[in-house]
């Protein structure tokens, strides 16, 4: 049986918080766009597998957090997932709890697209 696209995310999440980045890599398509906000320091576009590793090693020297799912919402090829990123910087373990949205998209069983949405603002503050 194949997993439908709200087991692959849910997978990810899981891999994300034991920092599985074997799993990680297996989920995502090798042709893979990443997009945040480019006002933090990690925030961009990128793409493939190197431009994954490259967004996520930013976001990992930037802060330590896990993402709690309030909610997760399937849509033809998308799923969003809305919740908070929870959890402290790295450069002084400055604690923040900020609301925050993932969209999602999936095609043959591999995640081809991932955009994500923090309250930029305060994540910033935490940051400064």
């Amino acid at each position: 049986m194949t997993e439908n696209n709200v087991e692959i995310i849910r997978r990810l999440y899981d891999a994300f918080e034991t920092h599985d980045f074997n799993v990680i890599a297996e989920l995502f398509d090798p042709e893979v766009e990443i997009y945040q906000s480019e006002l933090l320091p990690w925030g961009g576009n990128y793409k493939g597998h190197d431009g994954a590793v490259t967004f996520f090693t930013g976001l990992l020297q930037h802060i330590d957090s896990k993402v709690t799912v309030e909610q997760i919402i399937e849509a033809d090829d998308r799923v969003v997932e809305v919740g908070r990123t929870v959890g402290t910087t790295t450069n002084g373990s400055v604690p923040f709890d900020v609301p925050e949205v993932h969209v999602w998209q999936v095609r043959d069983g591999r995640i081809v697209r991932m955009e994500s949405y923090v309250d930029v603002p305060l994540m910033l503050k935490a940051l400064s």
